[in-house]
């Protein structure tokens, strides 16, 4: 049996930055207590934003409920179809270049980016869709 809920609550705090502390356990507690009562093994993080909330999420959930994450699986298979089709960037080229756009406030995304994936965020770009 597969079940669904949004939790829009976890997406507002990852946006502030906020992964951890008392009020988001309780929100992690309320949202996911159906969960508890049912006693599911296995939870997917299917959003964006949930993979950030792992530990909260894991503490809520205890030890006996696998948590999958969507952001892991997307890079297990992005680096398949990478090596599939020969895409790897070879050691011998010039190193990356990272580019971030974001389609709300770029100011906000870089700073939370940075707390996130680190100091190679030196500039994000505004983009309209």
């Amino acid at each position: 049996k597969i079940t669904s809920i949004a939790c829009p609550l976890f997406v507002e705090f990852v946006e502030r930055g906020e992964t951890s502390g008392t009020e988001i356990t309780e929100i992690a507690r309320n949202y996911l207590a159906p969960f508890i009562e049912a006693k599911i093994d296995t939870l997917v993080l299917g959003c964006t934003h949930y993979p950030l909330l792992t530990g909260v999420i894991s503490y809520v959930m205890g030890d006996s409920v696998t948590l999958v994450s969507s952001a892991e699986e997307t890079a297990k298979d992005l680096y398949r179809i990478l090596v599939e089709n020969n895409l790897l960037r070879s050691q011998q080229s010039t190193p990356p270049t990272h580019r971030f756009l974001a389609t709300g406030d770029a100011k906000s995304f870089e700073s939370l980016a940075r707390r996130f994936l680190g100091p190679e965020v030196t500039h994000v770009e505004h983009q309209n869709l």
